[in-house]
């Protein structure tokens, strides 16, 4: 009894001290890059951490089978598993700063650069202020997209955490041992990790959001049909259920990244920020909380309720981003016809046929103004949503 006691005060301390690592990282990477840089960054971020888990599998299979010591499996694991960890922490301490106005590896120049590129973009504040951080935190509680963000990622993470924990359990029923399962779990990794990074690197360099999720979405939804069409049971299936697998992996991988971003790059004002990525992290673990509850054993082989859950919260997933892709589009032209009207300029049948001619229009009167405050964040009027 005393030793479950403590095992659960392990736990307990573990996960109170690491789950704050994933928002304040994506934060902190906020703070350097600009909006049409962050989602390339993020999936690197991400895709690391899911290449890591997958190796990581790999590896805690082969040790906890050490036996004949003083130690068990699990101890030796946290013990070889972690001193990198403390090593590697002590060095990245010495580099991390507040921001790109601190950085030591910067030159005073570059420091300079790097503040001012990311000004008009309401880049890191120098100082605390604690009513601005109440007003910001406020202002993130009434917003309604920071709600849209909340439930895609939250629906959208139940897949994205079936694949994290039941990767290799799903790869085992296609007919390969334990072993065999470890090492074919590594196809879908690296193919994920290509879309993955591809994908993020065209929402950037597009400058879109919803479509690329849209895309990963796409990807899922296939594969989940798939794999509750076709007989589990079935071993001349097993190389399509496989590849229904990879095609999994690659859309429920490849939407987080991008769906970080879109909440990163829509909520202007650094407490703002912080707070609606505080949500988007606790709504992605309830998620999470009801990926790993719902592909129970005696389910094997089909894991049709599973599969079935994923493909509604999919579903929902892409209803609520086609939604909220539209409030945004909508915000946006409302903001551009305001501007027009305080500037008294009149729109001609030409102008009134494309949404993009309107926009640049207004935003080319307003381009010496100022895009945000501090007060306003991005409900500023020349503030513009990434959609």
């Amino acid at each position: 009894m005393l030793i479950q006691i403590h095992f659960f005060d392990y736990f307990i301390n573990t996960g109170m001290f690491e789950a704050g690592f994933p928002p304040s990282n994506t934060a902190y990477i906020g703070l350097f890059y600009a909006r049409k840089e962050l989602t390339f960054r993020y999936s690197i971020f991400m895709v690391i951490t899911t290449i890591s888990g997958a190796l990581s599998g790999f590896v805690s299979y082969f040790i906890l089978q050490i036996s004949g010591t003083s130690l068990t499996g699990f101890q030796w694991l946290f013990i070889i598993e972690n001193i990198p960890t403390i090593f590697l922490a002590l060095i990245i301490a010495i580099f991390v700063t507040r921001g790109p106005g601190d950085a030591r590896f910067f030159t005073p120049e570059e420091r300079e650069f790097a503040v001012e590129r990311l000004k008009s973009e309401g880049g890191p504040t120098k100082r605390v202020d604690r009513d601005l951080a109440k007003a910001q935190i406020k202002l993130t509680f009434a917003d309604i997209q920071t709600y849209f963000y909340f439930f895609i990622v939250l629906i959208s993470a139940i897949p994205n955490f079936v694949l994290n924990f039941y990767l290799p359990t799903l790869v085992n029923q296609l007919g390969y041992d334990a072993i065999q399962a470890q090492l074919m779990v590594i196809p879908p990794i690296l193919v994920s990790t290509v879309v993955t990074t591809f994908n993020s690197w065209c929402s950037d360099r597009y400058n879109t959001r919803a479509w690329n999720i849209l895309i990963g979405y796409s990807f899922s939804i296939i594969a989940l049909v798939g794999m509750i069409a076709t007989r589990a049971d079935d071993p001349s299936l097993y190389k399509l259920r496989y590849f229904f697998l990879i095609l999994l992996a690659c859309g429920a991988y490849s939407v987080l990244p991008i769906l970080f971003s879109w909440c990163i790059c829509n909520n202007l004002g650094q407490y703002k920020r912080s707070t609606a990525l505080a949500m988007i992290f606790t709504s992605a673990q309830m998620g999470g909380i009801v990926g790993i509850l719902i592909y129970p054993a005696n389910d094997a082989p089909s894991f049709l309720m599973g599969n079935s859950i994923c493909l509604a919260s999919v579903i929902l997933s892409a209803i609520l981003v086609t939604v909220l892709k539209f409030y945004l589009e909508s915000l946006n032209k409302k903001r551009d016809l305001i501007i027009l009207a305080n500037h008294d300029y009149k729109l001609n049948d030409n102008d009134l046929k494309y949404n993009n001619r309107i926009s640049e229009i207004a935003m080319s009167l307003v381009e010496k103004e100022p895009k945000f405050d501090e007060v306003l964040c991005d409900k500023h009027l020349n503030w513009r949503y990434i959609t």
